[in-house]
């Protein structure tokens, strides 16, 4: 049997296999040729529809944005320490007493005011009013404590005080 004979034999079997051989050809191509078109979309959405964007470029872009932050954050990071800092300086407590200097004045016209930190550092301010006038004394705190003297209204006062912090 030569192979013209063959052929001639067998031609439609033949014609049916390369039939099917070149639908499952087609049916593959068509399917990549899906899948290529959606890859397509994917990267002009991923590029911002632009066409004129690579990807590479697109991942530079982002890694200096990126880097970029890092540097903000150490930066942000530096600013909140300083800000903790300056936090434990500023006064966080402010009571204030109102008094009669001396019985039978006429009211409650002296006062003493005293304004702290965390650390209990801070400041009196003792406004006392007497019939000739008003007279204003201040006293260094440090660590809850002054050197001078404390009137019973201040003592009071600075209790007030650290009860609020």
């Amino acid at each position: 049997m030569d192979i013209y004979q063959f052929i001639n034999d067998y031609m439609t079997d033949i014609i049916a296999i390369l039939i099917i051989v070149t639908l499952i050809l087609l049916f593959t191509t068509i399917i990549q040729f899906i899948i290529i078109s959606r890859l397509k979309k994917k990267y002009r959405s991923f590029t911002n529809l632009s066409t004129e964007i690579n990807i590479e470029r697109v991942l530079i872009s982002n890694q200096d944005k990126i880097k970029d932050l890092i540097e903000d954050q150490v930066l942000i990071k530096e600013d909140i320490k300083e800000i903790h800092e300056n936090l434990n300086k500023t006064f966080e407590s402010v009571a204030m007493h109102k008094y009669d200097a001396f019985g039978g004045m006429g009211g409650q016209l002296s006062a003493v005011i005293v304004l702290m930190n965390k650390n209990l550092d801070g400041f009196l301010l003792n406004s006392i009013h007497t019939r000739e006038g008003s007279h204003l004394y201040t006293k260094q705190i440090i660590k809850g404590k002054t050197e001078q003297a404390l009137s019973k209204e201040e003592q009071d006062t600075i209790k007030k005080a650290i009860e609020q912090i």
